[in-house]
């Protein structure tokens, strides 16, 4: 990705569409530029001669010498024209900042393919249509129409929004945060947001990436792309749009268990992206990453003046899965008590009293910032008549070289001074406990927020038929305890083959939920019992579910063990998303699942079991034996082979698959194609 570098720092820049007109696009885009690095600036406009002291060009054909870079702001319809006169200039790089293209409508989004097609033709690398533009900090180059842009700092910002884009600078500026880059994508025609992932992880100037994303481009190049990078540096995302229309979830369990939200936040599991789902979180991240600190913090301490705020930050600490209090030993209390009145708490919090001057929080400090076994301090002052608020923030300043350091200055006009040298100093301060907590969930890369999925529309689907669905398991090493029975006067000849007791459900297309139309009988001891239980079930199936086609019923041994539900639902940008969780009827009420994007490692089965919460019934709660993981990662693993196999299968759902000490096997088999 070398020849993204003249993109961040080009030696000419020429602006198309230039104006000499205060509140012009063109206007704006020149004055940014010629703010920055002394660089060549080419002002383009058939209808000027000069704009603000550059001359101006009819054409990038008359510019004299080399173009390393376009900026494009022109009429939609005017911009096939522009991109092929700067082809045949050889002008390697264009960001096209006009609108009017796929976003706009059906004549939009042809006129952005015929784009696509010079591009390529020419060999022209695009940013945008229909984006902000791009500003590189370090180098001092604004090739963009943003208002204002804020000090160079550690964090590049990736947004697929413009307005959000500009919020973000914005609201930097009053927090003294620094940038390295920041990249409006806009559609995408060009490069993507893989694209610049790539070039991010070997920017030196960039310790930690930020993204605002409603789409990926890519999703298998997604995922390999940000493994690679979030193995040198965090990355954190934003994902918009999570409610799922997909369409085959109204037939599947699957389907409703992965909404596109859902299935991004498990593929940035596995690539090791920080997933957040809100503004606040991804800004709070900022001020992380400019206090430069880069890794997660799961042991935590906290130091505070008052007794309220620490309880409640404690509180959110230990209800978070992945983060903890450190426990102090004697020892370290011992310390403590050496440099604090009596009446303080030595514990973790470490409570200095309301009258705690900025010394007390400075002998603390000095104390905490040795200890090993401590992460990080979040360090909480709330304004008193007594209260150093200046001098203690000097004193977090001193120690934040030491060990990091989170500040929570709760207050607004008292704490204010406090705060602004925090911010000078990159340290940042928080404002509330509950955000300190979302970010270092975040960061502990375990934090699971579960949703309710929108209702589904129903889109017609076509479920394959059961013989041929247990053919195609049996292929890949998977059988079925099920026996399809088509007419209860074959009852006797399967009955006498399974052991009782007997489990018998309806076998109809129709039917995805069987407990909710009465379509289970179970504890069948007699073959007087299962021809009771086929009439119960014909009967209750018909008249809750007048249009279901019975084909029969399925015969099978009393399931004994655990239920759980492996799945797959195929999404239009990731491909196969497995899930796994809970089985039977459960599956729908609590909602336990983990997501993984296939192929699947070993590895990456053995997370998604452990993930859900119900992982302790598997490994042996309250005495009971644990049941046998090395078959459950077998189907796990068969399921994400098969998927990508057979590009033909929408969605399955093996619910439930019986697991217990000795082997795991499938009852009931739903595939959609």
């Amino acid at each position: 990705m070398v020849f993204l570098d003249k993109l961040f720092n080009p030696s000419s820049v020429a602006v198309i569409g230039a104006s000499d007109q205060k509140g012009k696009l063109g206007y704006s885009l020149v004055k940014n530029l010629l703010a920055g690095n002394a660089r060549k600036i080419y002002p383009v406009n058939p209808g000027h001669k000069n704009i603000l002291g550059r001359p101006c060009f009819a054409t990038v054909k008359e510019i004299p010498g080399a173009v390393d870079l376009a900026l494009v702001a022109v009429k939609a319809q005017l911009v096939p024209q522009v991109l092929t006169e700067c082809g045949q200039k050889k002008i390697p790089l264009a960001i096209v900042i006009s609108a009017g293209f796929k976003e706009s409508g059906e004549e939009g989004k042809k006129m952005e393919e015929q784009i696509k097609t010079i591009a390529q033709k020419y060999k022209i690398k695009i940013v945008g249509p229909n984006c902000l533009g791009i500003i590189n900090l370090h180098d001092r180059l604004n090739a963009s129409f943003a208002a204002g842009v804020s000090s160079a700092g550690p964090v590049a910002f990736l947004s697929q929004s413009g307005a959000i884009g500009t919020a973000l600078l914005d609201w930097a500026e009053t927090e003294y945060l620094g940038f390295s880059k920041f990249i409006s994508l806009g559609n995408e025609a060009g490069l993507t947001e893989n694209d610049f992932l790539e070039y991010l992880a070997q920017d030196k100037k960039t310790k930690a990436v930020l993204m605002y994303l409603e789409g990926v481009s890519d999703g298998a190049k997604f995922i390999k792309t940000a493994k690679q990078i979030s193995k040198i540096k965090p990355v954190v995302a934003l994902k918009a749009g999570w409610t799922s229309r997909g369409s085959e979830a109204i037939a599947s369990h699957t389907g409703s268990l992965a909404s596109a939200g859902e299935v991004f936040e498990a593929a940035c599991r596995q690539a090791g992206i920080f997933s957040v789902r809100s503004l606040r979180a991804l800004f709070n991240f900022a001020k992380i990453f400019n206090a430069g600190i880069y890794k997660p913090l799961r042991r935590l301490a906290i130091v505070t003046n008052g007794g309220g705020p620490s309880i409640v930050m404690a509180d959110l600490i230990e209800a978070a899965p992945h983060l903890e209090l450190v426990k102090f030993s004697e020892g370290l209390k011992n310390k403590l008590r050496q440099v604090l009145p009596p009446a303080a708490a030595v514990g973790n919090p470490v409570d200095l009293m309301g009258d705690a001057p900025a010394n007390r929080y400075d002998e603390v400090l000095k104390i905490l910032t040795k200890e090993k076994d401590v992460d990080g301090l979040v360090v909480i002052l709330t304004p008193q008549q007594m209260t150093e608020v200046k001098e203690t923030a000097e004193v977090l300043v001193k120690y934040s070289k030491f060990k990091p350091i989170i500040p929570l200055f709760i207050g607004e006009e008292t704490t204010r001074v406090g705060e602004e040298l925090l911010k000078k100093n990159h340290l940042g301060n928080f404002e509330y406990p509950q955000d300190v907590e979302e970010v270092l969930s975040a960061m502990s890369f375990k934090n699971k927020i579960e949703t309710t999925p929108a209702p589904q529309p129903e889109i017609p689907t076509q479920t394959m038929d059961l013989l041929q669905t247990q053919k195609l398991f049996k292929s890949y090493g998977l059988d079925f305890k099920d026996r399809l029975v088509e007419d209860k006067k074959n009852l006797k000849k399967f009955f006498s083959k399974i052991k009782a007791p007997m489990a018998l459900k309806v076998y109809s297309p129709q039917v995805i939920h069987k407990s909710d139309v009465g379509g289970v009988k179970i504890n069948l001891n007699s073959l007087a019992e299962a021809e009771q239980a086929w009439n119960q079930i014909t009967s209750s199936v018909k008249a809750k579910e007048p249009g279901a086609q019975i084909k029969g019923m399925l015969l099978s041994p009393q399931a004994l063990g655990h239920e759980v539900l492996i799945g797959m639902k195929r999404d239009s940008n990731f491909g196969p998303v497995i899930v796994f969780g809970l089985g039977g009827i459960f599956v729908e009420i609590l909602k336990d699942v983990s997501r993984r994007v296939a192929p699947l490692s070993p590895i990456d089965a053995d997370e998604m079991m452990a993930e859900i919460k119900g992982y302790k019934l598997l490994t042996g709660a309250r005495g009971q034996k644990p049941v046998n993981l090395s078959a459950l990662r077998k189907i796990i693993l068969a399921v994400s082979k098969m998927s990508l196999e057979h590009p033909e299968i929408k969605s399955l759902d093996l619910n439930p698959v019986i697991v217990n000490e000795k082997e795991a096997y499938l009852v009931d088999v739903r595939v959609i194609i």
